[in-house]
């Protein structure tokens, strides 16, 4: 399993703050994805992009950037730099993958995201939707990183952000998604522990 945290680089006081929560959960196999920063997007890499603002063509991209690094050999969890861990965090990851083990699935949805929740059977931490959810966390399948990828790379125009963009592929793509209750990530821009970086600005 590979650990991966999209990081905008200026925001020093996040990637230390998510540092010392993966340092606590026992996790050392990450990487921070710090290439693609809004500052340094180049025209090419734009061209691609309408009516989202330019800080969510980056947070995108850096997504994409994971979904390229993809081996078809492991999990691949996917934290954004504002992320707040649950006590426990690993057990409980681990217990949501066990019950997954039983099941044909792509992508786990584990962040909090606008009060988004479903309801489980009795003994359950997963459930199948048809829906994505926000992406402070995720959690892809083997292999379907790279499924995300060439979806990426057919379409012509991208119109939305990523926690969007994945709603928006799944009809055609038959990708079977899964979130977990209850979520096992809260989004810090939401908290009011750190102050979002993608609100405010107007699309390009």
């Amino acid at each position: 399993m590979k650990f991966y945290v999209t990081h905008y680089t200026p925001l020093v006081e996040r990637k230390r703050h998510i540092i010392q929560q993966l340092s606590t959960a026992g996790i050392e196999n990450y990487e921070f994805i710090e290439t693609k920063d809004r500052d340094i997007l180049t025209g090419d890499e734009l061209k691609k992009f309408n009516k989202i603002t330019i800080s969510e063509v980056s947070l995108l991209l850096k997504h994409v950037e994971v979904f390229k690094k993809d081996t078809e050999n492991e999990l691949v969890v996917v934290f954004e730099d504002d992320a707040i861990l649950c006590p426990n965090f690993k057990e409980r990851l681990d217990a949501c993958l066990s019950q997954l083990e039983s099941e044909d699935w792509d992508a786990l949805f584990c962040g909090e995201c606008c009060d988004m929740h479903c309801e489980v059977e009795p003994g359950k931490l997963v459930k199948r939707t048809d829906s994505s959810r926000g992406t402070c966390m995720y959690v892809l399948n083997k292999g379907i990183g790279k499924r995300l990828y060439d979806l990426f790379l057919s379409q012509e125009e991208i119109t939305h952000p990523i926690d969007w963009w994945f709603y928006i592929v799944q009809p055609n793509s038959g990708l079977k998604y899964f979130w977990s209750e209850p979520t096992l990530v809260a989004q810090g821009s939401d908290t009011g522990l750190f102050k979002s970086s993608l609100r405010g600005e107007a699309p390009f």
